[in-house]
């Protein structure tokens, strides 16, 4: 193995390293064979975990450096996909292309993500299958209001800029389950669960939240800052 291939693999291996539950969400919708979208592909550990499973896989993202980085990743380690530089809520997709569509941490960012969502759904066979995370309005929400929510009464910072605070973004949205069911009223057999950023176990004050998430499924419900959401077309 070169050198670079070396590294993207290192690359990969610190994507799973805290998270390591993604792999089974992906092994759930994924099949050889089946053409699958990843909608913000980022640097590309997701697509290359697709397209190990002989999926056929399309890496999106706004950013042409991360659907670059992603397809390099790719050919290093010798696996086969295709990248495409656009934006999620104008999928340059006909109805009905893909069997899956997944996006991981994504789709909060983007300025209409009821738009991204109704595209997703739009671009999915009958029956497809489509697995998104979306922030949770858990712990982190809680924080930032006890922080900066005087600021939310003042007039200073609307809800988008509050939430944003979250990993310092120009834009985050946070969800409720109330909202996600609105989000995605369109799908079929809907599945919701929580759970939260495992990188909060290297936190020398946070990595106590995360041992009280995994004695307590009652807190983590409620607390918890991912929102995994699987449904079908």
């Amino acid at each position: 193995m070169s050198l670079a291939s070396k590294k993207a693999t290192e690359v990969d291996k610190h994507r799973y390293k805290y998270d390591a539950y993604i792999p089974s969400l992906i092994d759930s919708f994924t099949e050889k064979d089946k053409l699958i979208l990843e909608i913000g592909c980022g640097m590309g550990t997701d697509s290359r975990y697709i397209a190990k499973k002989q999926a056929r896989i399309v890496s999106l993202d706004l950013s042409f450096d991360n659907v670059s980085f992603a397809l390099k990743g790719m050919h290093l380690l010798s696996l086969r996909g295709r990248g495409v530089c656009a934006d999620a809520e104008r999928l340059p997709f006909q109805d009905s292309s893909f069997d899956a569509v997944y996006s991981f941490g994504v789709l909060h960012h983007t300025p209409d993500t009821k738009k991204a969502i109704d595209e997703a759904y739009r671009v999915l066979r009958p029956k497809g299958r489509c697995l998104l995370m979306l922030y949770h309005k858990g712990y982190a929400y809680y924080l930032l209001l006890l922080l900066h929510g005087y600021k939310r009464v003042l007039g200073i910072y609307n809800q988008d800029r509050l939430t944003s605070r979250y990993d310092s973004t120009p834009l985050s949205r946070m969800y409720s389950k109330s909202q996600i069911q609105e989000l995605f009223k369109d799908f079929k057999n809907i599945k919701i669960s929580i759970t939260t950023y495992g990188g909060i176990q290297a936190h020398p004050v946070l990595k106590y939240l995360y041992l009280a998430f995994n004695k307590n499924k009652f807190l983590l419900k409620y607390f918890g800052s991912f929102v995994i959401i699987s449904g079908e077309k």
